[in-house]
């Protein structure tokens, strides 16, 4: 069974490739190899916003210069062998429990020490933890920063500073192996060992400019498909802004005309009952005027059958306003039940419009208009 402990570095630069690795790492835009009923991503360190808590130390430390695509990160992926994993009960889409959890919890503590002890908490950005792809693992983003003095640097600008040096802290092939050997060394206690090393002349590396070339690409498409998620984003607010107004004017319209059928249909149940009581007060007591009586009689009913006809009318189109209510209601709750579905940066990306739509399909009026109608069906069943 392989058991290796895995540590691999990347290299981030500021603008778009750094977004694109937040992205990648908060899950902020859709990743294909990524199993979907896995569970969420876990931010150890940071926020959902990667690329912002990069700045935030940036600027905590001072560090305001960034030459041009220079450097602002370094990416840190640690993890082990899915053998391994497989062997302490890890499924991919499963969430762990027991015994399996227990492993993964003293894994994570035991990264996330090895992160402080090597950098620093002061220059960890962001830590998350994945378990939607081939085996759990970890992606930190490190701001490569050094407190030193730069010969280079004249005036103001040339004393001890925070400084940007990634050189410093990934340095040559031998330094870097014997990192990826303290790392195994690190691990051992869950039975991790260190890979061997390739070796020399059998590793095959892409030419640099191909290399460069295929980031460049890379980072271009995903830039593109954030500013695609912003345009997205921005018309669901527009969107969200429309469906409110007409949704708003037009339950103002059936409410007014709901609250003036209601009032007739009530006017109307009433002379109802005053009729009827009338008829029978005019039945017992005029007992010597029989014939006439009878003609009276007769003619209230009548005029009793109109008014149920009026009454069933007027309860007829109560029933279609509430049926058409319902049909405007219909895109928002689809909207609304569209951002409770959305990712955490769509929902924070459309702001409090989602939240909106919620609160109209939430609304009293909205549970009063349901009300109504559950109070027809049951009237009609009655009847």
């Amino acid at each position: 069974m392989k058991a290796f402990a895995i540590i691999r570095h990347q290299k981030i630069k500021a603008g778009r490739h750094l977004v694109a690795t937040g992205l990648h790492n908060a899950r902020g835009i859709e990743t294909p190899n990524a199993n979907k009923g896995a569970p969420p991503v876990e931010i150890m360190v940071g926020t959902k916003k990667p690329w912002r808590d990069v700045t935030s130390v940036m600027d905590r430390l001072g560090i305001a210069k960034v030459r041009k695509n220079g450097n602002v990160a370094i990416e840190v992926i640690l993890g082990a062998s899915p053998e391994w994993w497989s062997s302490h009960g890890w499924r991919s889409g499963i969430i762990p429990s027991g015994a399996t959890l227990d492993v993964i919890e003293a894994w994570k503590a035991d990264q996330l020490a090895y992160l402080r002890s090597r950098f620093g908490e002061h220059l960890i950005a962001s830590v998350v933890f994945h378990q939607d792809e081939a085996s759990p693992h970890v992606h930190a983003l490190i701001v490569p920063a050094q407190f030193r003095q730069d010969g280079r640097e004249k005036g103001d600008d040339a004393g001890p500073a925070w400084r940007l040096s990634t050189e410093k802290m990934l340095p040559g092939p031998n330094a870097m192996k014997a990192i990826v050997t303290d790392y195994a060394g690190r691990m051992a206690s869950f039975g991790l060992v260190r890979g061997e090393d390739r070796p020399a002349g059998t590793t095959r590396h892409k030419p640099l400019k191909e290399w460069q070339a295929e980031q460049a690409d890379l980072s271009n498409k995903l830039g593109r498909e954030f500013m695609r998620q912003i345009d997205v984003t921005e018309e669901a607010h527009k969107e969200a802004e429309r469906i409110k107004r007409e949704a708003n004017d037009y339950v103002a319209r059936i409410r007014l005309i709901a609250e003036t059928e209601a009032k007739e249909a009530r006017e109307l149940i009433v002379m109802r009952e005053e009729i009827l009581r009338r008829k029978e007060d005019a039945a017992s007591a005029v007992r010597q005027e029989i014939r006439a009586e009878h003609t009276r009689v007769m003619e209230i009913a009548q005029a009793a059958e109109v008014e149920r006809r009026a009454l069933q009318t007027a309860r007829d189109r109560l029933e279609t306003m509430i049926s058409k209510v319902e049909t405007m209601l219909e895109p928002i709750r689809r909207h609304a039940a569209k951002w409770l579905e959305s990712s955490p940066l769509v929902r924070q990306a459309i702001g409090p419009r989602g939240r909106e739509a919620v609160a109209v399909v939430g609304s009293e009026d909205v549970a009063n208009l349901a009300a109504m109608k559950l109070h027809l069906q049951s009237d009609g069943k009655a009847r």
